[in-house]
Order: C-alpha cells, then structure tokens, then sequence
C-alpha cells in the first residue's frame, strides 16, 4: 500500500505536538464519556423509568437490584458513548485539530472487504478464547493480594452490570442493546482509538507496530476490567492492522460492531433456549478448534490485506 494515501501512517495533525494531542484527546473523551455524557445520559433516561424522580434516584445508587432500570441504564450508556467517543472527539477533530472525518480514510469502501472483515472477526473469536480463559483464570502473586482483592472486586461490579442489562425482555430491547453495545460504540471507539490515538501515537514512535498495539493496550485499559486486559488487546490489536492495511476506517468499525453485536445476538439465543452454547462462558475452545481458527483467520487476513492493496493501487 502507499503510505501517502494511508491515513494510519500519514501525520494528521502535524502542526502540533503529538503527545499534546494524545493527552487532549483521551482527557476528552474522558470527560465527555464520564462527567458530560453520564449528566445527559441521566436526563434523557429519566422519562424511561416508571417511577417518580425519587424513586429513579434512589433506584440509581443500586440500579441492578431494579428491572425497571434495564431500559434506563442502557439509554445512559447509550448517550454518555455518543458523546464521549463521537460528538466531543468529532468537534475536537473539527475545531481544535482543523481537521475532517474524511482524513481517515484513504481509501473507497468495498464489499468483499467488508465481507472478509466479518469473517475475520468472526474466526478471531476462536483464536482468543484460549487468552480468555487465561486472563480469567489468572491468580497474582501473594505479595499483591490486596491489589487482587479489589480488580475483582472491581471485575465483578462491572460483570452484574453488564448481566444486568444484557438480560432483554424481548427483541426491543435486544435492538436498544446492539444500538448500545455494538454500533455506537463500534463506531465511536475506532474513531478514538484507531483513528485519533493510533495516528498520535504513530507519530511519537515513527513504528505502526507499536502504535498499533499500544493503542490497542490503551483501548483495553479504557475498559477497566484487568480480567479481559489481554483477549481485548488482542482485538484491538486486529482492528489497527485492519485499519492499517486498508487504509480505512470503515473496516475496523464494522469488525468492531459485529463483533460486539453477534455476541449480543448468540446471548439472546441462549436466554430463549434457542441455542445451548452460552458464548460468555470462559471455558477455552478444544486446540483443533482454535488452530483451525488461526489457520482460517490468517488465510482470511493474508486475503484481505491482498485485496486492500490491488484496490487501493487501482483507484
């Protein structure tokens, strides 16, 4: 590929510093997600709750002991990704960064590439659920019990929360959850990650490998749980070398939306009885079935970066 045309590798924003940049645009993100996001999130979720402001009040410092706040927490979810992963990231791309969407990509959008986008991500699962298990499973040395003690403390917050509102009443609100789950932030946090942070980071280390992957180890940590540290990484990973050999930021995003999307979709099934796997347990695949998995990964992947190429070198 031509790297004039790659955006991944193309400063972006040269004019300035890039760890300026870096601190501004994970500072506000942040900000937009946590404090900015959470407050609006909070008001357009309240009118969803069956109950007077007290009691929605009340029902929030304990929200998972409520079923009526199913609906609520996603729509908060909902609304504090949309403007902590894309509304304050595009107006500091726009305004602060003088520069467009259309700078992440570098090349059109084509359906065979889409098509192995999903597959890839699809076989990828078989790949990481060996790392799953591990990352699960992982016990710390005695010396840092203390510091153990509260990641899983911390681990098991955040999984009743996400059992909690991943628990759908029906197809509404399995719809309202792949909206949450899976587009908004599919797109929203490859536009961060991928788009800005991996871009900032490439220019500190002049390496697309270590701007990929740190990026990837920061989008993992984003998501606070140490328990899943590696298997996400790995999968951010896959996301920057997507983006990386395309050029466009198109493929990342749909990678990341199936992926989050199908798995909310196979937990559905199992919640009806429609199928006896539930893919959230951790238990890894047998070791023919995640070979094979590398094996028709990396077959799909040496094909799609080959198409990337002839399509980017014939527009």
């Amino acid at each position: 590929m031509n790297n004039s045309i790659n955006p991944t590798t193309q400063p972006l924003f040269e004019n300035n510093n890039p760890w300026l940049l870096l601190l501004i645009t994970l500072g506000v993100t942040m900000v937009g997600f946590q404090l900015i996001g959470a407050f609006f999130g909070v008001a357009v979720a309240y009118p969803f709750y069956h109950g007077d402001m007290i009691a929605f009040m009340q029902a929030m410092t304990n929200p998972t002991s409520d079923p009526a706040m199913r609906t609520p927490l996603l729509i908060m979810q909902g609304i504090s990704s949309i403007t902590g992963f894309i509304l304050m990231p595009w107006l500091l791309l726009k305004f602060f960064y003088h520069g467009h969407l259309q700078d992440l990509s570098g090349s059109r959008t084509y359906s065979l590439l889409i098509l192995l986008t999903i597959m890839i991500t699809l076989f990828f699962m078989g790949v990481n659920a060996p790392f799953i298990e591990w990352n699960q499973n992982l016990t710390l040395p005695e010396a840092f019990s203390s510091i153990e003690e509260k990641l899983k403390m911390l681990e098991d917050a955040l999984a009743k929360t996400s059992t909690f509102i991943t628990q759908f009443d029906g197809i509404g609100q399995l719809l309202l959850g792949i909206l949450v789950v899976s587009i908004i932030p599919g797109i929203g946090e490859e536009f961060v990650f991928r788009g800005l942070v991996q871009n900032h980071i490439y220019r500190i280390s002049k390496n697309i490998h270590v701007a990929i992957w740190f990026g990837a180890l920061l989008f993992s940590l984003f998501h606070l749980q140490f328990y899943g540290l590696v298997p996400r990484m790995f999968l951010g990973a896959l996301f920057g070398y997507l983006y990386y050999y395309s050029g466009n930021i198109i493929y990342p995003m749909v990678a990341h939306m199936f992926n989050n999307g199908f798995t909310l979709v196979m937990l559905y099934l199992y919640q009806q009885h429609i199928v006896d796997y539930n893919i959230e347990e951790s238990d890894a695949l047998p070791w023919t079935q995640v070979f094979l998995s590398i094996a028709i990964t990396l077959f799909l992947f040496i094909s799609f970066k080959r198409n990337a190429k002839l399509r980017t070198t014939d527009e």
